[in-house]
């Protein structure tokens, strides 16, 4: 049996972050700022000020999305312009999160992060480029997005669907806060999925942190009912945002990837809402 001593190494820095005796040194003020925190907290203290920061990341930008719905201030970017959702919605959903992202999602993450480990992948400066960052970032979008596509068409066999998936597809015009609304089982599903790509590149562990706030991010977005143009991704190719997933908890049967089009086009399930004809004259 394995013993207690050898799990609670995983949880310990075996590396020395005394950043006078690092070794290079810091170049510039964000390599400075992960080896203090390094130094300061230790490699599971940086995990937790990560999880904390995404949490929080997740809340405000579903509390953005949340106003956009009270006060009614974009109806030409919603997609279901009649349909908005109530305090209870709200409240039902909220609770659900705060039980997953305690009760799931953190145990997720700390069983992860032992995982991550083994992998092999690295704390050390000097931090990748910002390309290699936003290239290693782009391979996980389309590495998540491969392995969401299969196991959403998985979601929706019959008993899964009405066993597990439903929970997800109780908001037919989903709002910013159900991105991470699911059934717990669902949860670890998908965050199997999210860290698959990073099992295969094994990035630098600022991209494999920084992987996971952004697909928060992005998930928070495609479900916000708002079909918001000037969003950088919306410039990459088969890009489908907010418009395709939106259609998706419309009509369920269509449009299984987190956000590109591409797989879900090549497979004979994409779906586009369709466009209102023009009034005659």
């Amino acid at each position: 049996m394995m013993k207690l001593e050898y799990i609670l190494s995983f949880f310990k820095s075996d590396k020395n972050y005394n950043i006078d005796q690092l070794d290079p040194q810091p170049t510039n003020s964000i390599e400075y700022g992960w080896s203090w925190i390094l130094q300061s907290y230790g490699e599971f203290g940086l995990f937790l000020i990560f999880y904390i920061s995404m949490a929080i990341l997740y809340a405000l930008s579903a509390i953005i999305f949340h106003f956009f719905d009270k006060y009614k201030l974009f109806p030409k970017l919603k997609l279901q312009v009649t349909k908005y959702p109530s305090s209870q919605d709200i409240k039902r959903c909220i609770n659900n999160l705060v039980l997953n992202y305690i009760f799931v999602i953190l145990p997720l993450g700390v069983v992860s992060f032992p995982f991550s480990k083994v992998l092999g992948m690295s704390y050390d400066l000097p931090l990748p480029s910002i390309w290699k960052f936003l290239f290693d970032i782009f391979l996980c979008l389309i590495g998540e997005d491969f392995f969401h596509y299969w196991m959403h068409r998985f979601f929706h066999t019959p008993w899964f669907y009405k066993n597990i998936h439903k929970e997800h597809h109780y908001y037919s015009a989903p709002f910013g806060f159900t991105a991470s609304y699911a059934h717990p089982v669902e949860v670890i599903f998908l965050g199997i999925a999210t860290f698959a790509p990073v099992l295969i590149i094994r990035p630098h562990y600022l991209t494999f942190y920084s992987w996971f706030v952004v697909r928060q991010l992005d998930a928070v977005l495609t479900h916000s009912g708002y079909d918001i143009e000037i969003f950088p991704f919306n410039f990459m190719p088969y890009y489908g945002g907010t418009a395709f997933h939106d259609y998706h908890h419309k009509e369920f049967t269509c449009n299984y990837g987190s956000r590109f089009t591409y797989l879900d086009k090549l497979l004979g399930t994409y779906k586009e809402r369709s466009k209102p004809k023009p009034k005659s004259t």
